[in-house]
């Protein structure tokens, strides 16, 4: 039988893995971290991309941006031809996962793992991506493979120890989880090495070490700078959120899976010979990197995402693969897996959506019309991204280029916006506000509609959003409020606590409201904090799709100081803690008020998703001088549809 009959089933599967992740590859849109290595491509000379292409401007080793700087000038920076090699390495990875199946298990392990790897949503999607995790997998997967035939062939010879020593370099090169992930590979895998087999490891590991001393500076420098601080701590059921998201999110998937496994029992196959050492060591690698990643990401610094698990993801597929080969009827089981799997990822996932990068491009395509529209010139543009030039990257190949009036918006900068349009005033009839890959307050959103109420366009991405708003004209799209509390100092105000002692008349402006005096309340050195208003989260329905407005009206002296805040407790009274510390939130309002023509400042915020309908929120103002009185004179709470992010 010629080989390409023996191996048809796995050609099949290599073909398909292919071209899933190669027709993907030009359909999507570079994502924030693809356009973050692009943009660091700009550096002509090789200190330059090292020192700031690489050591203070990522956080990654400085293989894959060395190869894309190189390859950029064969396969160019659009996204077909600089994602392919990272496509070719995902191929690879699965013919090698077959074959460390094949070779220490048996075939149908390594034909299943294939199958899953070739399949999954989970690999393809970080196989299209120009970034280290494809070429990582690749190399952990070879480190594996010499790693293997070292421990267990009868017969070894240098040439694998000097192929695992360049494997294990390869992948210390290209992630440093990958490092860590290879490290425990070699380490784990010294409880079946022969003692005449040190040597083979020794030559791997000094070769590997050697070929890594350059890079050590700029290790040394990124561990030193904090490395991944923007990662929380893992949860108690990581993993197995983790093993959900790598298969599909799909519990139809993943029961057909078990169901599988549960009917192995019944059509069984006879037992067949297989190196229990090698699957021990598939147990130990996958379970054991994920151990010593969850304890290192609480003693030291967070590793643990999802993507990084990519590198001993393989393992898992083949500990599934290994059962599932005792099925009796292995060509349906096969077909089976391949339908399923295909269907879930294509369908189910919506592999070829424009969902998943739609950052810069579809934005950039978006602002550009409006510019068209409405005139560049017309326009202010608030517009939350990491960099400029990732948006430009796509402007600029139509010979263009957007200018932003803001751009990377910190928490903090709502106040120093609305000082910009306060300055500007109807100089420019239109703002273009929005946010691609960051995090983004409602308060900006909201900040931008004081000055621009009338929402005439709004285009929601995935993790990005782009609205045109106007001062003039009519509104083309609603938002959705309600009030949910207003506060006026001596009348009804049900749920609201005050002090009624420091309720007086306002005098000064000598304000009246339905025929009657205007009254204020005072927060002053004996009363610092209030009105509160406390509600349960459940009166609001669906809460996860909303956020609250807090408008106060007040009368100040330039030296005060007033805040809004946020807090919440539970039915018990107790407060909710969140990330360790209570949670609490809270905006400065006295720049607001102070240049505010009705006296007005607001506090926004999105309903955080931890809390419980049941859960109480308090609502509050609080002096933060003192001894400088405030007069409050009206609250209004307002819950709005988000339609912001």
């Amino acid at each position: 039988m010629s080989l390409i009959k023996r191996n048809i089933d796995i050609i099949i599967i290599l073909l398909i893995g292919f071209i899933l992740r190669f027709t993907i590859s030009f359909t999507h849109s570079y994502s924030n971290d693809e356009l973050s290595a692009i943009n660091r491509l700009q550096y002509d000379n090789f200190s330059d991309l090292i020192e700031y292409g690489v050591k203070t401007g990522d956080m990654h080793p400085a293989g894959v941006q060395v190869f894309m700087k190189a390859w950029s000038y064969v396969g160019g920076v659009n996204e077909m031809g600089m994602r392919f090699p990272f496509v070719i390495c995902g191929v690879i990875s699965i013919l090698l996962v077959f074959l460390i199946g094949n070779k220490w298990i048996n075939r149908q392990t390594g034909v299943i793992a294939a199958i899953l790897l070739s399949l999954l949503y989970f690999p393809i999607m970080n196989a299209e991506f120009a970034r280290p995790y494809s070429p990582g997998l690749m190399f952990s997967l070879l480190s594996a493979w010499f790693y293997l035939k070292i421990l267990f062939e009868e017969k070894t010879n240098y040439k694998d120890a000097i192929f695992l020593g360049l494997s294990v370099a390869a992948a210390m090169y290209t992630h440093h989880f990958a490092f860590l992930f290879v490290g425990w590979l070699c380490v784990s895998g010294l409880i079946f090495i022969k003692l005449k087999k040190l040597k083979y490891l020794l030559i791997a590991g000094v070769l590997a070490i050697v070929l890594y001393l350059p890079h050590i500076p700029i290790t040394q420098y990124q561990l030193d700078v904090g490395g991944l601080q923007w990662l929380g701590p893992p949860d108690d059921n990581w993993l197995l959120q983790f093993v959900f998201y790598a298969f599909n999110e799909s519990w139809w998937l993943i029961g057909l899976l078990i169901g599988l496994i549960a009917l192995t029992f019944v059509l069984k196959e006879k037992e067949q010979a297989e190196n229990v050492k090698s699957l021990i060591l598939f147990v130990v690698w996958f379970f054991g990197i994920y151990t010593v990643g969850h304890i290192y990401s609480w003693v030291g610094t967070p590793v643990l995402k999802f993507p990084v698990m990519l590198f001993a993801f393989p393992f898992l597929l083949l500990i599934i693969g290994w059962w599932l080969s005792k099925f009796r009827y292995q060509g349906i089981l096969s077909a089976l897996l391949m339908v399923t799997t295909a269907f879930s990822t294509i369908q189910e996932k919506d592999l070829y959506g424009h969902m998943h990068y739609e950052l810069f491009k579809e934005v950039a395509d978006d602002i550009l019309k409006w510019e068209d529209q409405y005139g560049a010139e017309n326009i202010y543009t608030v517009y939350n991204l990491n960099n400029p030039n990732y948006m430009n990257f796509y402007a600029n190949q139509k010979d263009r280029t957007i200018q932003f009036d803001w751009d990377v918006i910190e928490f903090g900068d709502a106040a120093n916006i609305r000082e910009d349009l306060l300055k500007i005033k109807n100089d420019k009839t239109y703002c273009i506000v929005g946010y691609s890959g960051r995090l983004t307050l409602p308060q900006v959103f909201e900040t931008c509609k004081e000055f621009y109420p009338n929402i005439i366009a709004a285009k929601k991405y995935n993790n990005s959003a782009v609205f045109l708003l106007s001062n003039i004209g009519s509104k083309s799209i609603e938002q959705k409020s309600a009030d949910l509390a207003v506060f006026y100092p001596t009348e009804e105000n049900e749920g609201w606590r005050f002090n009624k002692e420091f309720v007086s008349v306002d005098s000064l402006y000598e304000l009246r409201r339905h025929g009657r005096e205007a009254f204020t309340y005072e927060l002053n050195e004996s009363n610092p904090y209030g009105p509160d208003y406390e509600f349960e989260l459940s009166r609001i329905k669906n809460p996860e799709n909303k956020y609250i407005k807090v408008e106060v009206v007040a009368r100040m002296l330039e030296e005060a100081q007033l805040t809004a805040s946020v807090s919440a407790n539970n039915d018990k009274g107790l407060p909710i803690i969140h990330l360790s510390e209570p949670f609490w939130l809270g905006r400065d309002l006295e720049r607001m008020i102070l240049t505010s023509q009705n006296h007005k400042g607001y506090f926004v915020f999105k309903i955080p998703d931890f809390l419980e309908k049941t859960d109480v929120l308090k609502i509050s103002l609080w002096n933060r001088k003192p001894s400088i009185p405030v007069y409050i004179q009206s609250i209004t709470i307002q819950v709005f549809d988000n339609i912001w992010n």
